[in-house]
């Protein structure tokens, strides 16, 4: 019988096969043969592969492999099934261990809202084919309406909604507070300015215009009108402050157990680094697309707007102008002068996320932050449209080239580190920010106050002149049209011209300086008095309130007028940044970047005169 040797020493091809003997036996001879040696020289690797004794686990782990690739999707689901069940089990016991509390409520709407719109998801994705197929079926039906028809009956929609609308305001507002009639005069005035100024006034669409200012008031009346509405943005408001104080143990290890005594650049700036990691690990998951999109279809079809204005303006409820340009960026040298306006509108008239925490830090109302954060989206889109119409037709597809949000890293790891070094251009843009414009200020006022000096305007006798007083004079008709309180104007319009002039980072930590005096004087019982400058000195404590006290009302108001990026400061850096993402659009991203800056600080001033009208 043939037999086999163990492997020589040296290293041979894999399958080389030598016969020790020429001799071969020739077909059917059944006489004996010589016993022949046949030996297989394996490479040493390919021995240990095939004749080892962990060879058997090594085909076990393979055929592993193969029956995890096929059945694939039953493992996965298996999986998700179990997580499933284990939190099904999870929620109970909790239900029952402890109902009742503020926790047990919002594991309870957590789990309720989470369940809907996955059963709308799935409810769209196993029939959402279908019902398309069947609805296009019955636009092709001689029995259904016309275009001119649906037209007409969009447009009696419109109407009744905003009669409605406004009988309930007249109802609930004015007719109790008729002073409540001063921000609606308001938004009368600005509209006709807007439209006035117009590009082209004749081709003007009003269908944009006013269901953007019915989604504003919609929204308003629910968080300003409703106690539910208002408790539950009050509710989301400190849970966005619990969240963010989660900060402080990642900067309290980098700086030490004292780094809020540095409180902007290390309470501050390091909030900003957490937020945007947490965005990007929403992106990842994909639940910010999902977000995004659905609030992108609501404002397309109810306000008429192409896919990639709707679109950017959904996103820029959550994050930068600088971050949403990435994403309309291949569809730049296909937009019209129109919607090239509305993408610079949406960035001027709205603020990001990581932001937004830097403003609940200064003292701002993140309840009232999250909901004028949300409201000059539809604003930003119907005062866009308003101050520089569409003549051009434009695309209107949402979900080829618009809709379409990639996501960054390989795992949520990566995606939190990837969004956390995205943060470092926007601390160091506002570091920078602040330092230069806080130090061109003080220059400024300086400069100021020793030309009025010359001219006898010195304290006691007279305030001294900055570029605050200024500002308090020129915009002091603006912020009276928004509904703010007589007394409180001269200190609204101070806020709102450093925002418009220099940056709404001073105007925040002013209006945050604002509402700590408030708290001050509402502890203090003594007499006091305003001086010139809007300052409160307490006459007891021989204490100044240096930039003045504001009501509540006027809190609000200012919180919502204050909630955008249009500023000067902010022209020069969007039109740098989209000339670098489109440089042959240049000359057009420069002709309409002065009329998006004036519309975005509309459409805050016009989110401002809602909240006028509504809030308490």
């Amino acid at each position: 019988m043939p037999r086999v040797t163990d492997p020589p020493d040296q290293s041979y091809p894999l399958g080389d096969l030598t016969a020790a003997a020429d001799h071969r036996p020739a077909p059917g001879d059944s006489t004996e043969q010589p016993e022949v040696i046949i030996t297989y020289q394996y490479a040493p690797a390919e021995w240990m592969k095939h004749c080892s004794p962990l060879a058997p686990v090594v085909r076990c782990r393979k055929a592993l492999d193969r029956a995890i690739k096929r059945q694939r999707r039953k493992l996965k689901l298996g999986f998700y099934t179990l997580l499933l069940l284990c939190y099904i089990a999870y929620f109970i016991g909790a239900m029952v261990h402890q109902f009742g509390d503020e926790g047990s409520i919002r594991l309870l709407v957590f789990t309720v809202l989470v369940a809907f719109f996955y059963g709308i998801h799935i409810i769209k994705k196993t029939f959402g084919t279908r019902m398309e197929a069947h609805f296009n079926s019955l636009q092709k039906n001689s029995n259904f309406p016309s275009k001119r028809t649906r037209s007409i009956i969009k447009r009696l929609l419109t109407a009744y909604v905003l009669f409605v609308v406004l009988v309930i305001i007249v109802i609930t507002v004015i007719w109790k507070k008729p002073y409540r009639l001063v921000p609606v005069i308001g938004l009368l005035v600005f509209t006709f300015i807007l439209f006035f100024f117009s590009k082209h006034p004749g081709e003007v669409s009003w269908r944009p215009v006013l269901w953007g200012f019915m989604l504003q008031l919609c929204f308003a009346l629910i968080v300003l009108q409703t106690s539910w509405g208002y408790d539950l943005f009050d509710w989301l408001g400190k849970r966005v402050t619990e969240f963010l104080d989660h900060t402080d143990v990642g900067a309290q290890f980098v700086f030490g157990e004292s780094f809020t005594d540095h409180f902007f650049a290390f309470k501050v700036m390091s909030v900003i680094f957490f937020f945007s990691a947490v965005i990007s690990v929403l992106y990842y998951l994909g639940w910010m697309q999902v977000l995004i999109q659905k609030m992108a279809l609501i404002m397309q079809y109810s306000l008429g707007t192409s896919a990639v204005e709707s679109l950017h303006a959904a996103v820029n409820v959550f994050v930068g102008w600088a971050e949403t340009t990435t994403i309309v960026r291949p569809l730049f040298d296909k937009m019209t002068l129109s919607e090239l306006h509305t993408v610079m509108t949406n960035g001027f008239a709205t603020v990001a996320g990581s932001t937004l925490v830097v403003y609940v830090l200064f003292g701002a109302p993140a309840n009232h932050l999250l909901s004028a954060s949300v409201m000059s989206a539809p604003a930003a889109l119907g005062i866009s449209k308003l101050f520089w119409p569409e003549t051009k037709e434009s695309k209107r597809d949402t979900s080829n080239d618009a809709c379409v949000i990639k996501r960054e890293g390989r795992n949520i790891i990566d995606a939190a580190s990837i969004g956390a070094i995205t943060a470092l251009p926007i601390v160091a843009y506002i570091i920078a920010s602040v330092i230069a414009f806080f130090s061109l200020l003080g220059f400024v006022n300086a400069t100021l106050m020793w030309l009025g000096e010359r001219v006898g305007l010195t304290p006691p006798e007279y305030p001294s002149l900055t570029f605050q007083l200024i500002c308090s004079y020129l915009i002091w008709p603006l912020v009276f049209l928004m509904g703010v309180e007589s007394r409180d104007c001269c200190v609204v319009a101070r806020m709102v011209g450093i925002k418009t002039f220099i940056n709404e980072f001073l105007a925040y930590e002013d209006l945050g300086r604002v509402i700590q005096n408030n708290q001050v004087l509402a502890s203090y019982e003594g007499t006091w008095t305003t001086t010139s400058s809007c300052d409160v000195f307490l006459v007891d404590r021989n204490l100044t309130l240096p930039g003045g006290i504001l009501s509540e009302h006027s809190v609000v108001v200012a919180t919502y007028a204050l909630c955008g990026f249009a500023n000067l400061t902010a022209l020069g850096i969007m039109i740098g940044a989209l000339t670098a993402i489109a440089p042959n659009r240049k000359e057009d991203i420069v002709g309409v970047s002065f009329r998006a800056l004036v519309s975005g600080c509309f459409a805050c001033f016009m989110t401002a005169c809602i909240a006028g009208i509504l809030s308490e």
